[in-house]
């Protein structure tokens, strides 16, 4: 089988190699079912299982578990982003109560000192010398 695909014969050292060495040549793969007689073959060539076995390194699957967590992390925020347009409409919301009563407070003192300004004045003219 080997000869018919120009490739070297396979010794005893190079026969256990990884199963996704490009150097190896193409790659047959058999897929049957435990029971029944449904099978299917695929073969990937050289340059397919090249792009397999770099997408299924190491740096790679580094690379997949990065941008899963990172994309995981980007997910949760944006989710909060509802939960904090909320908050910030019920922080305006008391905000603007704050600014109210800060002037009905102000107008009240003022009306106070007023009021105690021309008390002051009555009080202090019915005082005897």
């Amino acid at each position: 089988m080997a000869r018919k695909l120009g490739l070297p014969p396979l010794t005893d050292s190079s026969a256990h190699g990884r199963i996704l060495d490009p150097s190896a040549g193409p790659l047959y793969v058999h897929i049957h079912r435990k029971n029944g007689l449904a099978h299917r073959r695929y073969v990937l060539t050289i340059s397919q299982v090249r792009i397999l076995s770099i997408a299924l390194s190491r740096p790679m699957l580094a690379v997949y578990l990065i941008v899963l967590l990172v994309g995981g992390w980007m997910a949760m925020r944006s989710v909060q982003v509802p939960l904090l347009q909320r908050h910030v409409a019920q922080l305006t919301k008391d905000a603007e109560r704050l600014d109210t009563l800060t002037a009905r407070l102000v107008e009240l003192q003022a009306r106070y000192t007023q009021v105690q300004q021309m008390l002051g004045a009555a009080t202090g003219a019915t005082t005897p010398r």
